[in-house]
Parts: structure tokens; sequence; C-alpha cells
């Protein structure tokens, strides 16, 4: 197993963005002396929730600090990307880390940031499709020249710099069987959600193993996934923690994705959406949480580990551990994931090291 953490400002009342930057950043610096190995940046657009509206350019500053910690993005909405432009700031990314890069793509779902841009919505997955064989093309190192429906350039050119390839992994986030599917004819790794149950979890990524096998690509990469974490002494413990604070990360998304104000049954793609945000405002109420939190690590560092094991014969093996959500206070997030490496991360490196000897 590899573990991560979320890397993002976090809405705190009173703080200035200056102050939620410099935050962020020096939990890159103690997430990784406790052993995390990735940081994982959010995109997110013109509201509190979660304000990078670059990601990249928070990965160059920690690649500076951290130049062996692993950065990854969860995830880069590319339909509102130049693709050229992507691909060069990547392989830029490449040279300014020693580390690996792993970067997360997918549509995004918020009608506000596709209109402020100016984006048709409706076109997001199509957009999307080509702007990552754009950006394929352009990892492979030779000329090319692009002549798409969205994107248009007469003349053949080579990224540069010349990426790090090696280095550089492409994941494609899932929240169906349909997206799992078209992720794995990408050629794209698994980027799951824990807002769905473990046996539908499963589905989609057989339905990605299979597309990608079809494909011609590693269909045996373990897949990653963002988790929320709340550890105590005991589970009852966690379980109030949760309670506390889950209700104000969907709070927040009420007012990003302007729950019970945006229409996404008239957005191709999207059909389901309007369903689906249904539950992040009921979810926003402490009273109807417990069923998320059932998908999530929350309990004692016992019952974390048989979560986790669970994830694991899912097929997950590879976890980004989220507590940067609105209101949890800094010192018990820096607690939680010393916590959580002291007595989940150690003891399950130190099974695997057993059972491989």
């Amino acid at each position: 197993m590899r573990f991560g953490f979320v890397a993002s400002p976090t809405y705190r009342t009173g703080a200035t963005d200056a102050e939620l930057y410099a935050e962020a950043g020096d939990d890159c610096v103690f997430a990784q002396s406790l052993g995390y190995d990735t940081a994982w940046f959010i995109e997110h657009h013109f509201s509190d929730y979660f304000p990078t509206p670059s990601p990249f350019v928070f990965m160059a500053s920690i690649a500076a600090r951290c130049p062996d910690l692993n950065l990854g993005t969860c995830a880069n909405v590319t339909p509102w990307y130049h693709p050229l432009r992507f691909a060069e700031e990547i392989a830029m990314l490449s040279h300014i880390t020693r580390a690996e890069l792993f970067i997360g793509m997918g549509r995004g779902s918020a009608p506000m940031e596709y209109e402020a841009y100016g984006i048709d919505q409706n076109l997001s997955r199509e957009i999307f499709a080509e702007n990552w064989e754009i950006t394929r093309r352009a990892f492979t190192g030779k000329p090319f020249s692009v002549d798409g429906r969205f994107t248009k350039m007469q003349r053949d050119v080579v990224l540069r710099p010349v990426p790090a390839r090696e280095r550089v992994h492409f994941l494609g986030a899932i929240s169906s069987q349909p997206t799992a599917k078209l992720m794995g004819e990408y050629g794209l790794l698994p980027l799951c959600s824990s807002a769905y149950p473990l046996h539908l979890q499963t589905q989609m990524l057989d339905e990605w193993r299979e597309a990608s096998n079809a494909a011609g690509a590693d269909a045996g990469a373990g897949a990653t996934a963002m988790i929320n974490m709340f550890i105590a002494d005991t589970d009852e413990q966690a379980e109030a923690l949760c309670r506390q604070y889950g209700p104000l990360h969907f709070q927040q998304q009420v007012v990003h994705y302007e729950i019970g104000q945006a229409n996404y049954d008239g957005i191709k793609g999207y059909e389901n959406f309007n369903r689906m945000m249904g539950t992040f405002k009921k979810l926003s109420d402490p009273a109807n949480i417990d069923s998320w939190m059932k998908l999530q690590l929350v309990g004692s560092p016992t019952t974390c580990r048989a979560i986790l094991d669970n994830y694991r014969a899912a097929g997950i093996t590879n976890f980004i551990i989220h507590t940067a959500t609105a209101g949890i206070p800094r010192s018990l997030r820096h607690d939680m994931l010393d916590r959580f490496a002291r007595e989940v991360m150690q003891p399950q490196a130190a099974d695997a090291q057993r059972k491989a000897s």
C-alpha cells in the first residue's frame, strides 16, 4: 500500500488566502516527515471550496521545499485547459521535482465553473477525450500537429522541455461504470472516490480492467482512492469527530456546486448528478452522515487497518488520506495524520515486509 495526503488550502473563518497557502505548504513538510509519500492537490475555482485554481503553481512551490516528495493532482479538470499548455506545464514540473508525478484528470461537475470559463459543459466528455489524446501525443516526444474539433495547430512541434516520462503517471477520475470503461479505454490509471460502497468500487474497477486490457494498457496496476480519515482511541470517539466535521465538508459543497439551483438533467453526461448532489445536501446534516461515514477511514487504529484491508480486497492499494476539510482545526489534522502514520501505516508496512520475506 502507498499513502499520500490531501494538501490544499482549507477554509477557516478569518484566515487570509496567504495564511491558508502557507499552512498547506507546511503541512507537506510535516506529512513527509511522517512517511506519507505523495502530496495531492485539488483544483477548484471561484469559491471557498479548496481555492486552488492552479495546482501546478502550488506543486512547483512544494517541489522546491520537498524535492523528494511525490506530487499528484486529484484532479485537474482538463476541459478548462489548453491541452498544449497543460502538457508543457507537466513537463516542466517533471524537471522541477526529483520525485514522481501523478496527474489525475477529470471533467469536473460544477456548472458555475464551466459557465465562468465560457465552456459548454455538454461538451465536457468530448473535450476531455481530445485533450487527453493531445497530451498523450505530446508525451511521446515526437513531432506532432493537431487538427481536432476544439484545438487546431497546423504545424509540427515537439514538447519542450522533454518530459521525464518515466516519472509521470496519468490517472482518470472514475465516478461510474461508464466512466471506468472510458478511462480504461484511454489507458489511464484509476482514480476513485470513497463516496461509493465497495461492491460498486469493485464493479467499476472490473469495468476499467476489462477496457484497459482490450486497449492493451496495464490493467494490473492498483487503483488509487481519496478517503476521508478520522482516527481516535475508540471507534465512538472517531465517529463523534466525523459527525462534528464531516457535515461542514458537505455544506461547503452545497454552496460550491449550487445544489438546489443547478439543474444537471439537461447537461449531457451528468444526467444522474441531481440525485448525487441531493445526497450531498442530505449529508450536510449531522443526522444523516452515518451512511457516508461507513465508507471512510473512521475508527480506532485497529478499525482503520481492517477498513484498509477491505479496500485492498476491492483492488484499491493507493490511498489519498483526506483530513483537510472545512472546520477541522490544524492541530487536530496534524494529530490524526501523526497517529495514522504511527499506528496504521507503519504496522501495515511491517506486515507487508514480513510477508515478502
